[in-house]
């Protein structure tokens, strides 16, 4: 497959019409139909179902649609690297993946001051639960991850950031609202909504099968910003990091720490192992790694 026929598919995939889509590419229709039929003789596959105004994709098709996106711009990314390697300069867009928390707990002490230093630097920021950060990394279309512990080392380059405990939240109408403080064996009496990603669930239920007999999983949450309307109408308490206070309302809720025992959680820069980041990644991996020389946890406490 070539560059230029994923592109010419991508532009039919988007128009969902070949007369439209050679307009937008200022080509001849009959050409630009040959290289569809080609495309779909070398993957032995069918892409479209032709009708008489519209066509529209085979379920290979959407497929196809999706994975040259990310081909596309990633050829895209690496050209402008090299370019900037040949220039010697530091420029460009740096491709970061964060989690929700992540972003909120790091980025905020980073970006501004890194700014200064590299001004000519544009960021492309994904966010994502953790599992999606490293699967991005490893298909290249991700330069930098941030992500939480637990993760696997073996995979990656790795920087320790930051030690962050886990706090409950609840709404302002909730019992549990005028305390600072609350314990798991408390917690497992009310509805409780924890994250789905199977490491940190696996973590979190291991908690609460040690405070108490029994415990109510309410709901699994990948991205908070989809159930802090539900615990502010008081359906429940959720369990996340506590930089989760970074950017909710606190008129609404009400931030408890959990106790007895204190559970924390680690945060972590990330980028593929024995991987060549361009000059704009290195310089961003090198200032955190400056900015947060702290001494990483130990393996029995991660």
């Amino acid at each position: 497959m070539e560059l230029k026929t994923l592109k010419y598919f991508l532009t039919v995939a988007s128009e969902l019409n070949i007369t439209k889509a050679a307009r937008k590419l200022n080509i001849s229709q009959p050409p630009l139909s040959r290289q569809l039929s080609l495309l779909e003789e070398e993957l032995g596959v069918q892409l479209f179902v032709r009708g008489k105004r519209r066509i529209q994709l085979t379920e290979e098709g959407k497929y196809l649609a999706q994975q040259a996106e990310h081909i596309l711009n990633l050829a895209e990314h690496t050209a402008q690297q090299l370019e900037e390697m040949k220039q010697q300069t530091v420029k460009g867009t740096l491709l970061l993946g964060v989690t929700e928390t992540c972003s909120a707990s790091v980025l905020p002490a980073i970006l501004p001051d890194f700014k200064t230093f590299y001004p000519q630097i544009s960021y492309d920021i994904w966010c994502g639960n953790s599992n999606d950060v490293c699967r991005r990394i490893k298909e290249g279309i991700t330069d930098i991850g941030i992500i939480r512990a637990p993760l696997d080392e073996q995979n990656f380059e790795t920087v320790f950031l930051k030690t962050e405990t886990w706090i409950a939240i609840v709404s302002r109408q909730h019992p549990l609202a005028g305390q600072t403080g609350v314990s798991l064996e408390r917690l497992s009496r009310e509805p409780l909504f924890i994250p789905s990603r199977q490491p940190l669930q696996s973590e979190i239920l291991n908690w609460f099968s040690s405070a108490s007999e029994s415990y109510q999983i309410f709901a699994l949450y990948n991205q908070l910003a989809g159930i802090i309307p539900l615990i502010a109408q008081n359906t429940g308490v959720a369990i996340c990091p506590e930089s989760v206070k970074l950017y909710t309302d606190d008129r609404r809720l009400a931030y408890l720490k959990i106790t007895e025992p204190e559970p924390t959680s680690h945060l972590y820069m990330i980028c593929g192992r024995n991987r060549l980041l361009s000059a704009g990644a290195k310089a961003f991996w090198n200032y955190v790694k400056l900015s947060f020389d702290t001494t990483a946890p130990s393996s029995e406490n991660r």
